[in-house]
């Protein structure tokens, strides 16, 4: 444990552990209602949101799962955000915290990681909730997670829940519905695409505490490190075939939902080029970094797929991703990833 004025590493978290930051992030008793529910921790990362985080904010006060924290990472926002969010205090009823955040600038997946980190100190919360500060959640967001989450049975597990989203434009027009995995939601997947947006995500302790250990350079997105975690150390993932949330599109959107065939011509220019090595790197590291929660199953996986990109002979490293089963969701693409594979460009 550092020291109350210092900072040390834990795993691949920088911990920053002043004192003021432990009691800030824990409300006073009475600021948890609902006690007989289980605490979830919603972590919104927010940046230059103003414009939509009213609609966000008034959307987690609706609901119908009401025991939760709201943990807010602000990454040195110039607009109205932290004004906005300081007139929701009193709406919230003590369960908003604006978290410090000493390291502004660095991107949206290091803030997610000083939300990850500030949830995991107090060991309240059972569980966790991605939350962008552009959406919509529909009412019964939380409690369907929180449904499922309570009703695993067997030992703790890292376990991931995530939904289908109804995608919109910056006027909240439905647009299209996001897609349904076609294949299993392994490690296979996980090696190779993420299948779910994160701010559909809700994870439990176990998969926090398994993320932790990923060093931050190896993880990609938050999103894509939790499905990663979640399947590669023997947990359970859910895809809720129930859509979650609005989400919004607008020209300010970090990743933003992907469709149609322009997007795919564009992952696929991207692959090509060899644009996700950088990320093949990053999810090896990242497997080393969870080796000592592997499965047995998953250490054979993560050999072939370590296999499957070094090998100096093509057909050899085809030969490995067939075997492993490393797959993506569509036909399409994991055709252009057996030919990516086949070049060495992943």
């Amino acid at each position: 444990m550092p020291s109350v004025n210092g900072s040390a590493s834990t795993g691949g978290w920088a911990v920053n552990t002043m004192a003021a930051m432990y009691k800030t992030a824990r409300p006073s008793d009475g600021a948890l209602r609902h006690e007989s529910q289980p605490l979830v921790d919603i972590l919104m990362a927010t940046y230059n949101g103003a414009k939509y985080l009213s609609q966000q904010l008034d959307s987690l006060l609706a609901q119908t799962h009401q025991n939760f924290r709201l943990l807010v990472s602000d990454d040195g926002s110039t607009d109205n955000t932290l004004a906005l969010l300081e007139t929701y205090r009193f709406r919230f009823g003590g369960r908003m915290v604006v978290v410090p955040y000493p390291h502004r600038g660095q991107g949206v997946v290091k803030n997610f990681e000083n939300l990850m980190r500030t949830s995991l100190q107090d060991g309240l919360a059972r569980s966790v909730a991605f939350c962008d500060q552009d959406d919509v959640w529909l009412s019964d967001k939380l409690e369907r997670a929180v449904h499922w989450h309570t009703h695993q049975s067997g030992p703790a597990t890292a376990n991931l829940y995530c939904a289908r989203t109804q995608v919109t434009d910056a006027q909240l027009r439905p647009l299209y519905l996001s897609p349904r995995p076609r294949r299993p939601l392994t490690l296979c997947n996980a090696l190779v695409e993420n299948i779910a947006s994160g701010n559909t995500m809700v994870l439990n302790v176990p998969l926090l505490q398994a993320m932790k250990r990923i060093a931050a350079d190896n993880m990609v997105l938050h999103d894509w490190s939790a499905y990663l975690a979640a399947t590669a150390c023997g947990g359970k993932v859910h895809f809720d075939p129930h859509p979650c949330l609005l989400y919004r599109q607008h020209s300010a959107n970090v990743v933003g939902a992907r469709k149609g065939l322009l997007q795919r011509a564009q992952r696929l220019g991207r692959l090509m080029k060899g644009g996700y090595r950088a990320w093949g790197d990053a999810t090896e590291g990242a497997l080393r970094d969870l080796a000592p929660l592997l499965t047995a199953e998953s250490k054979g996986i993560a050999r072939s797929f370590a296999a499957a990109r070094h090998s100096t002979c093509g057909v050899q490293r085809l030969n490995h991703a067939l075997r492993t089963g490393l797959a993506r969701q569509r036909r399409s693409a994991q055709w252009a990833f057996w030919l990516a594979v086949l070049l060495g460009l992943v």
